[in-house]
Formats: C-alpha cells, sequence, structure tokens
C-alpha cells in the first residue's frame, strides 16, 4: 500500500489506526475523514473506542499502528500542547476549569498575557476574552469567577478557550451530557455559527437524536471498529443503533407478560400530599410490577419519590408498605432498613464514592453484613459480594479494585445498582437509570428490570426518556401539576399522548420537538 493521501476538502484523516492498552485492543484499524468545516459525529457505545480516536487526536494518546493525516500530511501528535499548536482543542465531557479563577483567567490559563516589567495583564485579557465572547454570541462578564457560572455557560468557556488558541479542530467530547434542553440548543446555535465559519466540530456524544439535530455527518464505531460514515440525511436513527449494537432498537426493550392481579401489594399511597404543592396522591405497586412514572420538571415527581426514600416530609396522606399503616420511611436509613432501595439520577454526586474501588462502592450499604467477630471488615466476604455483582451486572473491568472514576458511564451506574442490590430491596426506586449512559448499557438496564421484576421485586421508574418508561413499565402513571391525572398499561398510549397529558393538553397530538423542549428538559427530543 502507498502512503495514503487525503484529498482537498479532508482537514482530519485516520488510516488503519490501532491502539492498544496491554492486551486490549480498543481501537481496531479503523480508517474515516472527517471534512474542513463540517460538524462530524462520531458515536458508539460506551467503550467502543471513540474516546481514545478523540485522544490520540488531541495529543494524549499515541497510536501504535497506522498514521493520523492532518490537513493532507501525515503527522505525530506527541502531546496536547503538540495537539493545540496544530489547531486541534478538545472540550471534555468533565469541563477541566479553574472555579476560583475568572472566565478571562480560564481562557488564558498557562498562556496568560504580561504588560510591562512581566505584570500579569489583566486588562488586555479582559478585553480580548470579551472580544472572543461577542464572536460566540455569548453575554457573559469575562470578570466573573467560573465556580458562579451555570454548567452551560462554564461549557462556553470551555470553547472560548478552544477559539482563543486559534483552534480549526475542536473536539466536543459529551459537551452537553448535564446541560438542559435551553442550554443545549444555545450550544448548537453556537456550533452551527462556529462551523459556519469554517471550524470543524468533531462531535462525540450518546443522545442521537441531537446528533441528527446538529450533525453533517455520523461516523459509528463498534467494538473498536470501524462501521460506516453517512451523511445524516442519508441514514436514520434506527440504522445508527443498529450499527452501534447489531440490532434494532425495537428489540432493546424486554417482552413483559402481564403481571398477575392476585399479586401482593407491596406499596400502597393513600392521600399523600408534599410541599410545596403535591398531591394529594394514590397509588398502588405490585409484588413483579414495573410502575413508572412520567411527567415535566416540578410534576411532583421527584417530591414523590423522596418521601418514598426518607429523602422528605409528607404533609399528609399516608404510606402502607407490606400492609403496615405508617409505613413511610423516615430517614434513608430507616428506608433502607425497611426494603427501599433509590437509584439516584446524578450518580456522580449522589449514588458514588467515584474515588473509592468498585468492591468499596458495591458494599457501602451493607459493612454491618460484613462484620467478623471482632467488629472489623471481613474483606473476604466484601470481595466474594463485590465478585458476584460484577459478574451478575456485567460489568466490565480488569479488577473489583479499579477506581469507579476510570469506568465508563454504563459501568458506572452499574456499580450503583449493585451497591443497592446488595441490600437486598423489595421497592426499588430508579430515577432516570440510563442517563448518560449508551445504548447497549440501556439495553442492560431495561433487562434487569425486568429480571428483578420477575424474581418478585417492585420497581418505580421515571425517565427523561417518556420512550423508554414506555417501553420498560408495566403501567405508567402521569404527573401534572402536582397530581396524577392518568394510569396508562402498557401499550395503550404513544409517545406523542404522554407528551401531550404531561403538558396538561397544551401540546398538539403531534408534537413538534422544539415546542416539547422549550416545555422542560425533562421532555426527550422526538
Amino acid at each position: 500500500m502507498g502512503e495514503p493521501v487525503a484529498t482537498p476538502s479532508e482537514i482530519v484523516r485516520l488510516d488503519h489506526v490501532v491502539k492498544r492498552f496491554g492486551g486490549i485492543t480498543a481501537v481496531n484499524d479503523v480508517s474515516f475523514a472527517v471534512a474542513t468545516g463540517e460538524i462530524h459525529a462520531v458515536v458508539g457505545e460506551n467503550g467502543a473506542g471513540k474516546s481514545t480516536i478523540m485522544k490520540m487526536l488531541a495529543g494524549v494518546h499515541l497510536p501504535d499502528a497506522g498514521t493520523l493525516l492532518l490537513r493532507g500530511d501525515p503527522v505525530v501528535i506527541s502531546d496536547p500542547l503538540d495537539a493545540r499548536r496544530r489547531g486541534i482543542s478538545i472540550v471534555f465531557q468533565e469541563l477541566n476549569l479553574f472555579p476560583h479563577l475568572s472566565v478571562a483567567g480560564n481562557v488564558f490559563a498557562n498562556r496568560e498575557l504580561s504588560g510591562a516589567g512581566r505584570l500579569l495583564d489583566e486588562r488586555r485579557m479582559v478585553a480580548e476574552t470579551r472580544h472572543i465572547l461577542d464572536e460566540m454570541g455569548v453575554e457573559l462578564d469575562p470578570r466573573t469567577k467560573v465556580g458562579k457560572l451555570a454548567v452551560g455557560e462554564k461549557q462556553l468557556v470551555e470553547i472560548a478557550r478552544a477559539l482563543q488558541q486559534e483552534s480549526d479542530i475542536v473536539i466536543m467530547d459529551e459537551p452537553n451530557s448535564a446541560l438542559n434542553a435551553a442550554e443545549s440548543e444555545r450550544l448548537f446555535d453556537l456550533l452551527r455559527r462556529l462551523r459556519d465559519r469554517g471550524i470543524t466540530i468533531i462531535y462525540v456524544s450518546h443522545r442521537l437524536e441531537e446528533v441528527f439535530a446538529i450533525a453533517d455527518r455520523i461516523t459509528v464505531i463498534r467494538d473498536g471498529r470501524y462501521q460506516w460514515t453517512r451523511p445524516i440525511a442519508e441514514t436514520t436513527i434506527p440504522d445508527v443503533i443498529a450499527a452501534m449494537i447489531g440490532r434494532r432498537l425495537e428489540e432493546t426493550f424486554p417482552d413483559r407478560q402481564p403481571v398477575d392481579p392476585a399479586a401482593r401489594v407491596v406499596l400502597e399511597v393513600r392521600g399523600l400530599t408534599c410541599p410545596p404543592t403535591v398531591g394529594p396522591i394514590d397509588f398502588a405497586v405490585r409484588s413483579g410490577e414495573i410502575v413508572g412514572f412520567a411527567g415535566l420538571e416540578g410534576s411532583g415527581i421527584d417530591e414523590t419519590l423522596h418521601v418514598l426514600f426518607g429523602l422528605g416530609k409528607p404533609t399528609g396522606g399516608d404510606v402502607v408498605y407490606r400492609g403496615q399503616e405508617g409505613g413511610r420511611p423516615t430517614s434513608p436509613f430507616d428506608a433502607i432498613r425497611q426494603g427501599f432501595a433509590l437509584i439516584p439520577a446524578n450518580r456522580r454526586e449522589e449514588g458514588l464514592m467515584t474515588g473509592w474501588s468498585i468492591r468499596r462502592n458495591a458494599s457501602l450499604c451493607v459493612l454491618d453484613d460484613l462484620l467478623d467477630r471482632v467488629g472489623l471488615i471481613d474483606r473476604t466476604l466484601e470481595r466474594n459480594l463485590a465478585d458476584g455483582y460484577v459478574r451478575q451486572l456485567s460489568v466490565t473491568t480488569d479488577s473489583i479494585d479499579k477506581r469507579v472514576v476510570n469506568l465508563s458511564g454504563g459501568n458506572q451506574q452499574k456499580v450503583v445498582v449493585a451497591k443497592w442490590l446488595a441490600t437486598e430491596p423489595t421497592v426499588l426506586i430508579l430515577n432516570d437509570p440510563t442517563r448518560g449512559v449508551d445504548i447497549g448499557a440501556k439495553s442492560e438496564i431495561y433487562a434487569l428490570c425486568d429480571r428483578l421484576a420477575r424474581g418478585g421485586m417492585a420497581l418505580l421508574f421515571t425517565s427523561s426518556e417518556i420512550e423508554e418508561t414506555l417501553g420498560v413499565c408495566d403501567r405508567v402513571l402521569v404527573f401534572y401539576k402536582g397530581r396524577i391525572i392518568r394510569s396508562i398499561a402498557r401499550g395503550e398510549a404513544s409517545k406523542a399522548d404522554v407528551m401531550h397529558w404531561v403538558a396538561g393538553g397544551v401540546i398538539p397530538e403531534v408534537v413538534e420537538v422544539e415546542v416539547a423542549q422549550e416545555l422542560d428538559p425533562r421532555l426527550p427530543t422526538a
């Protein structure tokens, strides 16, 4: 084979690139090109290799084989500073900012401007930062401390820093996993403007709806191997999912059988009211049933779940647990003792000790059960427990002593699930359990919910994706302004129907994506 040659329209090309970590091949013989001035999406499951590809382009890793071509020439990108000198910047999912510095201080971090006597020229840095922000169409005061900014504003500071470096290739790695709908749309508008100025955007995301809203072309990576590259107009979301995981979307939801009407009622909520304006709420959950909650932010779902897990105090009503009135948990410790478990919406801040190992996280809630005769933790029992859940939940890791922060989002979520399954709950509350995980990991979580319910556990399930709630649950309760306004059996309603009801009938039956997103970030894109 001769030297790979890039066409004039290509700014980046990977040619038979390979990257190994020990005995694992993360990227296996991948070849594709990115055109100048396009938004090019790269998608795949967690562990597919897409982030490794981005890190090779950003100089974090060197390829073990193959060639990287930049503007038609083979290059070796030796480190991140070399990448920046070559016009490549990367904005990671975990923002890399200094909260105690100003916006201008972050934009010029490690490249500070100095004036006479080599003193820091803050006035000039503020002026240049303001010029960049004006070009971006962003209204931010360059003197504001970054720690005071919202997540979406911090993301814009990262982009401003990339533009200040005069990068003409900007890599966005999961740029809006923590953004709401309004912040995401502002980000999309900015990326379109940058593209129109000739800047190339390489966009990595799990959210396929947003990929189809923003990208010009899309490349799919599966198990470290290149699948295909297509213009967005020539493919569909089901096609992309099939290429990512090897099967169609409709095959990812479990085939649930109707719950026996004679099954024992495990949990009954009677006339529950919560501050400020939630309730009265009434519902019951049977053993082996998955009950879904659908509603906008502020509809009462979070408040209800918090009361059930002892995180909130109701102003009225009662919770009947296993036939015992007055069974409402008074604290999370009481909830665990009674048999409740909660998978929180924010796994990193509320569900995990990310600096700890898988082993320590999995055993965290059941340490009392792992003590030996002298009151010390029996490490053999602890390891056996963690090993068992790693196998049961198919956590991808080479050791249970691996720090959770080094796992993919899907595997982190599995560790959260392991931690709570270790408590052997009767009622499992899942608050947006697939947020920030890829399609493959989502499918595994759906299957796990089905398996747990078949084993007799009662599940309460809510998600920011209505299609997911409809596909997983036996019954869906629709919340609106603090009340349950409908109960929908599996298969009785479409996504558009539910979106219509959660908005109180404001949205027409055929929902436009833009209208739905403006209503609330809990609503998914179509």
